[in-house]
């Protein structure tokens, strides 16, 4: 199994669950939310989870083809960049991406969508 398809069987159905959850549960994603801006050490662990599932992904893979590779490359690099973002413009980030609820709710589409080419392209492959 190449490490592009072992990545993709583990972050496929990850992104598929979380933006379902986005989609379906905005009540829940509402308090979650409110929480996280409310605690700026919560908010940070985040980036610091997600400074180091994309620095991995970068320096175990990090292959620009365009197939489940490039799919794979770019998780990793838009969860280094949303790391990175969290540490040095937070409030930048808590207004853009926990803004409005609606607004919340819909940003589910994209780990949904990203989440289902992942699965796909990796168990049929």
């Amino acid at each position: 199994m190449s490490h592009a398809v072992c990545l993709a069987c583990i972050f496929g159905p990850y992104l598929v669950i979380t933006g379902l959850w986005a989609l379906l549960y905005v009540d829940n994603l509402a308090k979650v939310a409110g929480a996280i801006k409310s605690s700026p050490g919560c908010f940070y662990i985040l980036g610091i989870l997600n400074l180091l599932i994309g620095l991995t992904i970068i320096s175990q893979y990090n292959v620009w083809t365009m197939n489940l590779s490039f799919l794979v490359t770019l998780l990793g690099w838009v969860m280094f960049l949303r790391g990175i973002l969290i540490f040095f413009v937070p409030q930048f980030m808590l207004k853009t991406v926990m803004g409005k609820q609606k607004t919340m709710q819909y940003m589910g589409i994209i780990p949904l969508v990203w989440g289902l080419l992942l699965s796909w392209l990796a168990f049929h492959a």
